[in-house]
C-alpha cells in the first residue's frame, strides 16, 4: 500500500512540475500566451496539455522535496524555464515593434497609435502591421510547434524538479535582446534611409522655395515614401525574422543544457 501511495505521489509531482513548466511557456510565448486569450482558457489549455504530457514522463526519476520551501523553489524553477523560453521568442517580436516605432517617428505619423492588448501598451500602426505579419510568419513556419517541441525536449535531459539556473541564461537573454534590436534596425533600415533622403530633399526645397507650404507637402511626401519603401522591404523583414526563430529557441535550450557555457 505504501508503495502504491509513493507511486501516485511521484506521478503527482511530475504532473505539477510539468504544469509549472508548461504554464510558464503559456504565459509568455507568442500565440499561446497572447493577452487577448482569456486567462481561464489559457489555464485550461495548460492543464489539458499537462495531463497529456505527464504519462510520457511518468517514469522519469523525481526527487521529492523534503520541505515546503524546497517545493516552492522547485516549482519556481520549473516556471522560470517556461517563462524564459517563451520570453526569448517574444523578444524577437519586440525588435519588429522597435522598427515600426522608428519609422513612425521619422515619418511624423506616430500620432496614429492604437492600443495593443498583447503588450498592454499603445503602439503605432506600423508596429501593429509588422507584429501581425510576424505572427503570421511564425504560424506558417510552425514556430508554435517548434517552441512546444523545445519545451518537451527539455524533459529528456532535465528531469522534473532538477532545473538549475546560471549566469549563462542571463547572458543568453541579453544576446537575444541584442539580436532583436539588430533585427529591428535591419528591418527599418530601408525605410529610414528613404525617409532621411526625403527630409533632405524637402529641406533643400524649403530653402529654394520659402513660399511653399513645406509642412503640407512634407506630410504627403513622407507618407508616400513610407508606404512605398515599407511595402517593398516587408518581405525582407519577414525573411530575416523567420531565420531568427529557430536559433533563438536553440540558444535558450542550450543555456539550460550547458549551464556553464561549456557547450
Amino acid at each position: 500500500m505504501n508503495g502504491l501511495l509513493t507511486t501516485y505521489l511521484d506521478l503527482f509531482y511530475v504532473f505539477v512540475f510539468v504544469l509549472c513548466r508548461l504554464g510558464g511557456l503559456m504565459m509568455t510565448a507568442p500565440i499561446l500566451g497572447a493577452q487577448v486569450v482569456p486567462l481561464r482558457i489559457r489555464g485550461l489549455l495548460a492543464v489539458a496539455l499537462s495531463l497529456l504530457i505527464t504519462p510520457l514522463f511518468a517514469s522519469l526519476p523525481v526527487d521529492p522535496p523534503v520541505h515546503l520551501v524546497d517545493l516552492v523553489i522547485m516549482l519556481a524553477q520549473e516556471l522560470l524555464l517556461g517563462l524564459t523560453l517563451g520570453l526569448g521568442v517574444m523578444i524577437l517580436f519586440m525588435g519588429l515593434q522597435v522598427a515600426g516605432q522608428t519609422v513612425a517617428q521619422m515619418s511624423a505619423l506616430s500620432l496614429a497609435d492604437i492600443f495593443d492588448p498583447t503588450f498592454d501598451s499603445n503602439l503605432s500602426v506600423f508596429s501593429q502591421l509588422l507584429e501581425v505579419v510576424a505572427l503570421s510568419c511564425f504560424l506558417l513556419i510552425g514556430g508554435h510547434r517548434l517552441v512546444m517541441a523545445g519545451l518537451l525536449e527539455t524533459f529528456q535531459w532535465i528531469s522534473p524538479g532538477e532545473i538549475s539556473f546560471s549566469q549563462g541564461v542571463v547572458n543568453t537573454l541579453t544576446d537575444i535582446l541584442t539580436q532583436s534590436f539588430l533585427l529591428g534596425i535591419r528591418a527599418a533600415a530601408p525605410t529610414i534611409v528613404a525617409l532621411l533622403m526625403s527630409i533632405i530633399v524637402l529641406g533643400l526645397i524649403s530653402r529654394t522655395l520659402p513660399q511653399l507650404n513645406i509642412l503640407a507637402v512634407g506630410f504627403s511626401l513622407n507618407a508616400i515614401v513610407l508606404i512605398g519603401t515599407l511595402s517593398l522591404s516587408l518581405g525582407t523583414a519577414v525573411w530575416m525574422f523567420q531565420h531568427e526563430v529557430g536559433p533563438t529557441v536553440d540558444n535558450v535550450l542550450n543555456a539550460f543544457y550547458f549551464p556553464q557555457g561549456d557547450g
